[in-house]
């Protein structure tokens, strides 16, 4: 690395995660929009959005030619734009979408997204699922924050994405199975009728939990009897849901597990060179801070931790789980990835995400495997993000 003008601190901390010096001196990086696949006529709204936003619309040529991606100079504002307003045009980095091509999304698929806002990772899985009638894969977000999901409930809506639900939790202990019913589609026979929450689907982690008593109010606020005297207990609720998995009992069951996770968690966003830059301009104290602070740093891992955790256990066997973050540093990725793998020796495989060999990756870190992809601003012309995906072994 050629001699910084950064505090030396800085300079380690750019060496030791793998970060070149003309990532943080990159110009500004290129706007990327997605045509929505139900447009009429792409070639119409790529025309209008030249001529709306004076940028010439380049199609990212190492992305699969379905997902319709495109790169405008950074100058180009597309909010406000008719085709942006009306749903034909998405607003998402092309490196975030490779987390979702990792997860091989196919059209039945019960597809979990932790951590899910602003929801356009959610609404790519579900332009990949399809929106015919024939159709029955579901994606369930998750988020934490109230703000966060109100956005991406607004983003699913405005896109008319038909079968979603999402949920305001904490994805480390979530605990909603995939659906058991999408809109004339049931579960298998051979799954119970019973909530998710009764005696007999009750998981071990719950098993302490006091019996309710043998009376439960009904919707109308009065009471229905429960003469088998067995332990009910509410169902979550979602935060909003599509009415084609509204109805959805919350039946826990090893058929009901998730085919695709997504666990693009929680990390300090250092993966956003503009973020980066911001250091310089406020202080550096507010980068230590951020940084070097061992408790935040600790919060933070095991938090990581726990999503990666809670996602994989939801995950059916053979099913895929895909680990990212905007973030460079090696704590939040490789090592978490490397700590997973060994506490779940003999249970998860990291794999290579498919189509990667086109991908313009940077170089993996000294020691680690070349399954886990970096996007990089020098490297890929993208904002930062770590991607990894995992199978579940059967």
């Amino acid at each position: 690395m050629s001699e910084s003008p950064y505090p030396p601190k800085f300079t380690q901390f750019l060496l030791s995660n793998g970060i070149e010096l003309s990532d943080v001196e990159a110009g500004k990086l290129p706007r990327f929009i997605r045509i929505n696949p139900s447009c009429a006529d792409p070639n119409a709204v790529i025309e209008a959005l030249e001529k709306e936003t004076g940028c010439t619309c380049t199609r990212v040529d190492w992305m699969p030619h379905a997902m319709r991606f495109y790169s405008l100079d950074s100058s180009a504002r597309i909010s406000g734009c008719p085709a942006y307003e009306s749903g034909d045009v998405y607003g998402i980095d092309v490196a975030s979408a490779v987390a979702v091509i990792a997860l091989g999304v196919e059209s039945n698929d019960h597809v979990l997204d932790l951590c899910c806002a602003p929801g356009g990772k959610m609404c790519l899985i579900a332009d990949i699922q399809g929106n015919s009638d024939d159709v029955v894969g579901t994606v369930t977000g998750v988020d934490i924050s109230r703000a966060r999901i109100s956005t991406c409930k607004s983003v699913l809506r405005k896109y008319k994405m038909r079968r979603f639900r999402l949920y305001e939790a904490d994805g480390t202990c979530f605990d909603v199975h995939a659906p058991s019913r999408v809109g004339k589609w049931t579960r298998p026979a051979s799954i119970s009728d019973e909530p998710a929450d009764s005696a007999a689907n009750t998981s071990k982690s719950d098993s302490d939990t006091p019996a309710i008593p043998s009376k439960r109010k009904a919707e109308n606020g009065g009471v229905v009897e429960n003469p088998a005297k067995k332990p009910i207990q509410t169902k979550v609720k979602p935060f909003h849901a599509t009415k084609l998995v509204i109805g959805d009992l919350q039946i826990k069951s090893a058929a009901l597990l998730y085919d695709k996770v997504l666990v693009d968690a929680e990390c300090t966003h250092d993966g956003s060179i503009a973020h980066l830059k911001k250091c310089n301009q406020m202080g550096w104290e507010k980068f230590e801070a951020t940084f070097f602070d061992p408790a935040k740093m600790d919060n933070l891992e095991t938090l990581q931790r726990g999503l990666i955790s809670n996602g994989f256990r939801l995950l059916k066997p053979g099913g895929i789980l895909v680990y990212s973050t905007c973030s460079f540093l090696k704590r939040q990725n490789e090592d978490i990835i490397n700590w997973f793998l060994a506490a779940n020796a003999g249970c998860a495989v990291l794999e290579a995400v498919p189509e990667s060999d086109k991908f313009p990756v940077a170089k993996a870190l000294a020691g680690e495997s070349p399954h886990m992809l970096r996007f990089t601003p020098t490297a890929s012309n993208t904002s930062g993000l770590f991607v990894a995906r995992i199978r579940k072994i059967e």
